[in-house]
């Protein structure tokens, strides 16, 4: 497909600027071209071949959170964020800032275990010395053991269904806890679990590089995977990685994974999270972007949140907006990622609440973040969490039960 095939659709925009209005990096940038109407702009100029594929054209492109808040803003029906994938994919070679990235995705595609064990050793022997003397950003320890560490089944004697976990990167190697917890809510409700080693990266980091055959092989691999396990649904604790696979896979592929479900609807969807309590807690909730933009999810976990006797819920202001973290934006503009996040954190701080929840690995590592840079007293906690510890009690934790061996799992 040609340059200006893929930008086409950037023609059709009449410059109203309704979707810069709700853009997190104009709003904190007030600079036309880190808007969503300036980038469709230049994009619809570059296809035109009126607008060099410059590296200052490319950076403006890929500072882009890809946050999803203009995606159903535009009147004429322009896909913002797919035009920015496009735009991305076509000037990828003149963004010499993402050029370490995309190497180090590249590297990681075929090893990734590897590559986060060798993560991992780095982290013990350098990371302290170098976070004190503030040389590097937080960073949350990466899990010894991986959460998907190989083929296995959770059975239940009381079978009332099959589930399998998409767990994704940000659950796997960095907060396995929330597989267990996800794990051990399904087992008490009588729900075997079936985590997979076939699953890979939903390609999300790889098409907000630009690098669209690698998202594609990886697609088809998790498409490939994934519909050959028979369960009920498959869910993710990641909203990011749920509308990949919802809303991208078909435009990639041609194929989809047809049950892939977020577990804030699959625990409404299944009367989950019902008759639970704890102990007195004032909560409020962060809506992560991809799942209130991206999946329009908004209601479902507060309708969790306050089902559960004990939990005094407090509403915060602005809670739909970005938490500044956007995956790799958040390393390549930290100036921008922390100004954002820190109009977060002074948000939930003004609530008074004990705790934060979201729903989003990503979220909360960007809170924890910003919580220990403005030494926040709130505690952060993903939504299963809240869920398991309602169900199991706040000593809620290690492996959800004994390991079934690969027979155990069902295919089609």
């Amino acid at each position: 497909m040609n340059q200006s095939m893929n930008l086409a659709a950037a023609s059709r925009c009449v410059r109203c600027g309704i979707c810069k209005t709700q853009c997190p990096t104009y709003l904190t940038t007030h600079n036309e071209t880190m808007g969503a109407r300036g980038r469709v702009a230049m994009l619809g100029e570059m296809g035109m071949k009126r607008l060099a594929p410059t590296g200052t054209l490319a950076a403006m492109i890929f500072s882009c959170m890809l946050c999803g808040a203009c995606k159903n803003l535009c009147p004429t029906g322009i896909n913002i964020p797919e035009l920015m994938y496009q735009g991305r994919a076509l000037l990828k070679d003149s963004y010499g800032r993402g050029r370490l990235y995309r190497k180090a995705l590249k590297v990681s595609l075929s090893r990734v275990d590897v590559v986060f064990a060798l993560l991992r050793g780095c982290q013990k022997l350098f990371y302290r010395p170098l976070h004190r003397a503030g040389i590097v950003e937080y960073i949350p320890e990466i899990a010894a053991t991986p959460f998907k560490q190989n083929i296995q089944v959770y059975k239940n004697i009381k079978k009332t269904g099959r589930i399998a976990i998409f767990a994704g990167c940000s659950v796997n190697y960095f907060y396995p806890r929330l597989g267990d917890a996800l794990s051990r809510i399904m087992l008490s409700k009588g729900y075997e679990v079936v985590v997979f080693r076939g699953e890979v990266c939903c390609g999300a980091p790889f098409r907000s590089m630009g690098l669209e055959k690698e998202a594609l092989k990886l697609a088809e691999r998790n498409i490939e995977h994934f519909n050959k396990v028979r369960s009920e649904a498959i869910i993710s604790m990641c909203p990011t990685c749920t509308m990949v696979m919802r809303e991208q896979y078909p435009s990639l592929t041609g194929k989809s994974i047809t049950n892939i479900m977020d577990v804030n609807e699959f625990l409404v969807t299944y009367n989950m999270a019902t008759d639970l309590e704890t102990d007195p807690t004032a909560i409020t909730y962060h809506d992560p972007c991809h799942l209130s933009y991206g999946l329009s999810i908004r209601d479902k976990p507060r309708d969790i949140l306050k089902s559960v006797k004990g939990i005094e819920f407090v509403e915060l202001k602005h809670a739909d907006e970005c938490c500044g973290f956007a995956g790799l934006f958040s390393m390549q503009f930290k100036n921008i990622a922390k100004t954002i996040g820190r109009k977060k954190i002074k948000h939930i701080s003004d609530t008074k609440a004990e705790t934060v929840v979201t729903s989003c690995p990503g979220c909360i590592m960007q809170l924890e973040a910003l919580k220990r840079e403005t030494r926040s007293k709130f505690k952060i906690k993903h939504i299963v969490e809240v869920i398991d510890e309602a169900m199991h009690g706040q000593s809620a934790g290690g492996h959800p039960g004994k390991r079934g061996d690969a027979p155990e799992i069902d295919f089609e």
